[in-house]
C-alpha cells in the first residue's frame, strides 16, 4: 500500500511538472503576444496617418499619380490614434511638408511626403522597376544632402516600394539619419528634416502675408525645428511667446 501511494505521488509530481511547464509556456506565450500587441498599437497611429495621407494625396494636384510615403517623424513624437478622419493641408506648394490635424484628441503635426512616379516593369522578369535615387559615394550620418550627391537608377524594389525616394526635389533641407554606402537606394527612413532653426537663435518672423499687409519682427527660437515645423518663439521686443512655422534657415511665419 505504501509503495502504491509513493508511485501515485511520483506520477502526480511528473504530471504537475509537465503542467507547470505547459503553464509557464502559455504564460510566456501570452506575454509575448501582449508585447507584440503593444508594439502594434504603438505603430497603429502612424500607420493610420500613412494610409489616410496616401488617400488624400491621390486626389491632390501636387501628388496625384505618384506613389506617396510619409517620411518618418521625429522618434520623440508619438503619433496618437485619431478618433475621426485626419485633416490634411499643403501650405507650402513647392515643399513636401503637409499639415495633419486631428480633432479628437486635438493635435496637429507637420510631416513630409515623399513621392515617386508609377513604376515600370522589367520585360523579362516581370518585376516592377522603380526609378530611385542612389548615392554616388559614402555619405555619413548627419550629412545635409543635396541632389548632386545622388544619381538615378532603375531597379526592383520588392518590399520597399513605399519607402524609396525618387524625386530629387524632396532632398532639399533633409539630412541623413544613418550612413549610406555608394549605389544604395535612398529610402524615406534614411532621412529626416534638417534643423534650420536652433534653440536660442534669432529668427526673422513675418506675419500677415496674403492678408493685405506684412509685418516683420525678430524673435528668439525656444526650440529646434525643420522646414514646415511649428515651433515656439519669443518676441525679442515685447517678450511675448508665439508660434511660427519655419519657412527657411532662421526664418518663420505666423498666420
Amino acid at each position: 500500500m505504501t509503495m502504491q501511494m509513493l508511485c501515485l505521488k511520483n506520477a502526480d509530481t511528473q504530471r504537475l511538472k509537465r503542467w507547470g511547464m505547459a503553464l509557464a509556456a502559455c504564460v510566456l506565450s501570452h506575454a509575448q503576444l501582449g508585447f507584440a500587441a503593444d508594439s502594434a498599437s504603438m505603430d497603429s497611429g502612424f500607420e493610420a496617418l500613412q494610409k489616410q495621407a496616401q488617400q488624400w494625396a491621390s486626389s491632390h494636384p501636387s501628388f496625384r499619380g505618384k506613389q506617396v510615403q510619409v517620411a518618418p517623424v521625429d522618434p520623440r513624437i508619438t503619433v496618437q490614434n485619431c478618433q475621426q478622419n485626419l485633416q490634411f493641408e499643403h501650405p507650402f506648394p513647392n515643399q513636401p511638408a503637409v499639415r495633419v490635424r486631428c480633432a479628437q484628441p486635438a493635435w496637429q503635426l507637420f510631416v513630409n511626403l515623399t513621392a515617386g512616379p508609377t513604376p515600370s516593369r522589367d520585360t523579362t522578369s516581370g518585376q516592377a522597376l522603380h526609378r530611385v535615387l542612389v548615392s554616388k559615394e559614402l555619405l555619413k550620418r548627419g550629412t545635409v544632402i543635396s541632389p548632386s550627391m545622388f544619381s538615378y537608377a532603375e531597379m526592383p524594389a520588392a518590399g520597399m516600394e513605399n519607402q524609396i525616394i525618387s524625386d530629387a526635389n524632396l532632398l532639399k533641407n533633409m539630412e541623413l539619419v544613418r550612413d549610406l554606402t555608394p549605389n544604395t537606394p535612398l529610402r524615406s527612413y534614411d532621412v529626416k528634416t534638417a534643423v534650420l532653426v536652433k534653440r536660442g537663435q534669432e529668427v526673422l518672423v513675418t506675419a500677415g502675408e496674403g492678408q493685405g499687409f506684412s509685418i516683420t519682427m525678430r524673435a528668439e527660437a525656444l526650440q529646434d525645428g525643420g522646414l514646415g515645423e511649428q515651433i515656439r518663439l519669443k518676441n525679442s521686443e515685447s517678450g511675448r511667446s508665439l508660434y511660427g512655422v519655419i519657412t527657411g534657415p532662421n526664418a518663420a511665419k505666423v498666420k
